[in-house]
């Protein structure tokens, strides 16, 4: 399989949002072999900024367990910030797979759910299909 690599006018770039270094290294290597440019945010706090800071997020990798805001707490307060905010597709990073946790991902506005461990074939499934224009995507 060949990884899909957007045109350069196609490429926004990608805020990953996880308090685990390591976890945001694999994102990162996994999305820059996809030909994306990635931004780092190590919690809620952090990625509100960075996302009101940068104009050309075209979507969000977040993590649902973190210190301080969690991934639904800091989606629900991207989507009431601005209008930008509420379009971005959001996708969770998360172990929990249950249904429960998806129907809580979507109910807090995020577009897609990717479980943990991150694969390459769910990072260019999501990257495919979220930086395409689909409402929800699941890895």
């Amino acid at each position: 399989m060949t990884a899909y690599r957007p045109a350069p006018a196609e490429r926004p770039r990608i805020l990953v949002v996880d308090d685990d270094a390591i976890n945001r290294l694999v994102a990162r290597v996994l999305i820059e072999a996809r030909g994306y440019e990635v931004i780092e945010a190590e919690d809620g706090e952090a990625a509100l900024a960075t996302y009101a800071a940068s104009d050309d997020i075209g979507l969000i990798l977040m993590d649902l367990s973190m210190p301080g805001k969690d991934g639904l707490e800091t989606t629900r307060c991207l989507r009431a910030q601005s209008r930008r905010g509420a379009t971005v597709p959001i996708v969770a990073l998360t172990r929990h797979i249950d249904d429960d946790s998806r129907r809580s991902c979507f109910d807090a506005g995020m577009n897609g759910f990717l479980p943990k461990p991150m694969s390459a074939t769910g990072i260019e499934s999501i990257v495919c299909l979220v930086g395409h224009g689909a409402h929800r995507a699941h890895a």
